[in-house]
C-alpha cells in the first residue's frame, strides 16, 4: 500500500476543497522574495491540494515528508524544520515566518526562533495561552497581523 494512492489518493479532495481566489490573490500582493511551503503530506498530496486551492506557481518549493524515506522527518519534529530551512536557502532562523495550524508545530517554530503564526478555525476552543507571536482565524488575517508583507 502506497502513502499516495490508497491514503492521500483516495480522499475526495475535490468536494473538501475548491479554488481559493481570495487566498490567491492576498499571496501575489505579497511584497517579499521567497514563499515556501512547509507541510507533513507527501509531495504528491502537497501538489494535488495547492493545485485544487488555485495557488499553482505562488511558492518557489514544497518542504514535505518522504515517506519512502525509512527515517523521515515530520514537523513538529526540529530536524524537518532544519530540512526546511536547508531546501529553501534559508541559513538564519529569523528570517522564517511560519503559518499554522497545529499548536505543536507552532511551539517548535518559536523555540527554534523562527517568526510564528497560529491558526486556529473559529470553531475550535482557543488555547489556554497564545501560542507563537500572533494568531489569526484564517489565512487572510495575515496582512493584520503582519503588514509589512503586503504592497
Amino acid at each position: 500500500m502506497t502513502v499516495d494512492t490508497k491514503v492521500d489518493g483516495a480522499l475526495p479532495l475535490e468536494v473538501i476543497l475548491s479554488e481559493n481566489i481570495p487566498l490567491r490573490e492576498m499571496i501575489l500582493s505579497m511584497d517579499v522574495g521567497k514563499k515556501w511551503l512547509f507541510t507533513n503530506a507527501g509531495k504528491t498530496h502537497a501538489e494535488r491540494v495547492i493545485s485544487i486551492l488555485g495557488l499553482e506557481g505562488l511558492f518557489q518549493g514544497t518542504t514535505y515528508c518522504n515517506y519512502l524515506e525509512p527515517r523521515f522527518v515530520c514537523k513538529p519534529d526540529c530536524k524537518a524544520f532544519e530540512k526546511a530551512m536547508r531546501e529553501a536557502g534559508v541559513t538564519d532562523a529569523g528570517d522564517c515566518y511560519f503559518i499554522d495550524d497545529s499548536g505543536p508545530n507552532i511551539e517548535m517554530a518559536t523555540k527554534i526562533g523562527w517568526n510564528t503564526v497560529h491558526l486556529v478555525d473559529k470553531k475550535d476552543p482557543a488555547p489556554p495561552k497564545q501560542l507563537g507571536h500572533f494568531q489569526v482565524h484564517s489565512p487572510l488575517d495575515l496582512p493584520k497581523v503582519m503588514p509589512q508583507f503586503w504592497k
